[in-house]
C-alpha cells in the first residue's frame, strides 16, 4: 500500500511530459511552414520564356493574332532582333496592362523577371561599338577660346590659321580635319605669335595695327565700352608686346572733295583712352582736307603703355545731348523767309526751298577751306 502513490506520481510526470512536448512540436510546426513556403515564393516558378508561353501566347499567336502580335516564335535571349515589340512588352507588362484583368495574371515575381530579361537584353544590344577616335584638331573658334580662357588675350586666328572645312554645316567634324603641312605651319606660326604676346618681347620691331570702322556706322550714339560723355568712335582689345611709347594715328573717313566727312559747325574734339582713362584729348580742324600734309590723320603723341592686353578707345566727345548739326544744314537755316513774307505766301516758300536746294548743291563744290 505504500508503493502506489508513488507510482500514481510517476504515471503523472510522464504524462504532462509528453503533453509539453507535443505542445512544443505544434509550436515549432507554424513557424517552420511560411519559412519555407516564403522560401520557395522567393525565386520565380517559370523562365522568361514560359512566361510568355503561359500568359501571352493564349492570345498572341499566329491564328488568333490579337494586336496584329504573335509571340509563338519570341526568344528573350534573342529580344534584341525585334527590338520594337521588346520594348512595347516593357511598357505593357510594367503598367500592368498585360495579361488582361480577365485573363489569368502571373504574380509580381514573376512578371518583374521577365521585365528584367528584356530590358537587360535590350541594353546589351543597344550599346553599339562606337570604333576608334579619329584625329581631331582645335578649329578656329576653339583655338582663340582656348588662348583665351588661357592666358586672357584675343587671338585673331585668321591670319594663322586657314580655314575651318564644313561637314554637315558643322565645322568641328573630325573626318574632316585632316592634319596637313599647312595646316601644321599655320598653328606652329599662331604658337609662336601667342608665346610673344604672353612673355613680351623687349627686342620686338616697331609694327602697327589698323582697326577699321565701317563708314556707314553712326557716329552719334555712344559706343559700348566707350568712356561716357563721347560718342562713335571704336572700342577694341589690343595685346601690346613690350612696355613701350605708342602713337595712335587716327584716320577720318573724307568726302568725294577731299574735305572732312560730317564735320560739324562747331569744335570737333577727340579722346584716346586706355582702360577707361583718358590718355590723349586732340582737337581736330573741322577744315582738314585730305590735301593737308597729314591729309585726314589726327596723331597723339607718344603714350607710355605697358605690356599687355588693353582696351582701347578712339572716340568722339559729345559737345550736347540731341542731334549732332552739320555744317550743311546751319548754312540752310541761314536763308530764312523774308519778314515781310507771311506763312501761307505760296511763292516765298517755294523761293525758300529752291534758295536752300540751290546753296545746298553749291557748297558740295566749294573747295575745302573756302566755305
Amino acid at each position: 500500500m505504500t508503493r502506489l502513490p508513488a507510482l500514481s506520481v510517476s504515471v503523472v510526470l510522464c504524462a504532462a511530459v509528453m503533453l509539453r512536448a507535443g505542445a512544443a512540436d505544434r509550436a515549432a510546426s507554424p513557424a517552420s511552414g511560411p519559412a519555407i513556403e516564403r522560401a520557395s515564393s522567393s525565386a520565380p516558378r517559370l523562365t522568361p520564356n514560359d512566361t510568355i508561353k503561359e500568359f501571352c501566347t493564349g492570345c498572341h499567336n499566329q491564328y488568333d493574332l490579337k494586336g496584329e502580335l504573335s509571340l509563338d516564335d519570341f526568344d528573350v535571349a534573342k529580344a534584341a532582333d525585334h527590338a520594337a515589340i521588346g520594348e512595347k512588352m516593357i511598357r505593357k507588362l510594367r503598367a500592368g496592362l498585360m495579361p488582361p484583368k480577365t485573363e489569368p495574371q502571373p504574380d509580381r515575381e514573376t512578371r518583374m523577371a521577365l521585365v528584367t530579361a528584356l530590358e537587360t537584353t535590350l541594353d546589351k544590344a543597344a550599346t553599339p561599338n562606337p570604333g576608334r577616335r579619329t584625329f581631331q584638331r582645335l578649329n578656329r573658334a576653339e583655338y582663340a577660346a582656348a588662348i583665351k580662357a588661357i592666358f586672357g588675350i584675343d587671338v585673331d586666328v585668321s591670319e594663322y590659321l586657314p580655314a575651318d572645312t564644313i561637314s554637315a554645316s558643322f565645322d568641328n567634324i573630325a573626318d574632316v580635319q585632316m592634319p596637313s603641312a599647312t595646316v601644321m605651319q599655320g598653328y606652329l606660326r599662331a604658337a609662336a605669335y601667342v608665346s610673344e604676346a604672353v612673355l613680351g618681347d623687349p627686342s620686338a620691331d616697331a609694327s602697327s595695327t589698323t582697326y577699321e570702322v565701317p563708314r556707314t556706322e553712326s557716329q552719334k550714339d555712344h559706343v559700348d565700352g566707350a568712356p561716357f560723355g563721347t560718342r562713335g568712335g571704336i572700342v577694341i582689345e589690343h595685346n601690346f608686346l613690350a612696355d613701350g611709347d605708342y602713337r595712335f594715328r587716327l584716320l577720318l573717313h573724307g568726302e568725294p572733295t577731299g574735305a572732312l566727312f560730317g564735320r560739324t559747325i562747331g569744335k570737333i574734339q577727340m579722346e584716346v583712352a586706355i582702360d577707361g582713362d583718358r590718355a590723349a584729348l586732340l582737337n581736330v580742324d573741322r577744315w582738314i582736307s585730305e590735301s593737308d600734309a597729314d591729309g585726314l590723320t589726327v596723331s597723339t603723341d607718344p603714350i607710355h603703355v605697358a605690356a599687355g592686353p588693353h582696351r582701347v578707345a578712339a572716340t568722339f566727345i559729345r559737345e550736347f545731348e540731341g542731334e549732332e548739326d552739320d555744317a550743311d544744314r546751319r548754312r540752310l537755316r541761314r536763308h530764312d523767309a523774308p519778314a515781310s513774307a507771311q506763312p501761307g505766301d505760296r511763292r516765298t516758300d517755294e523761293g525758300h526751298r529752291r534758295v536752300g536746294q540751290s546753296d545746298a548743291r553749291e557748297d558740295s563744290l566749294v573747295p575745302s577751306g573756302e566755305a
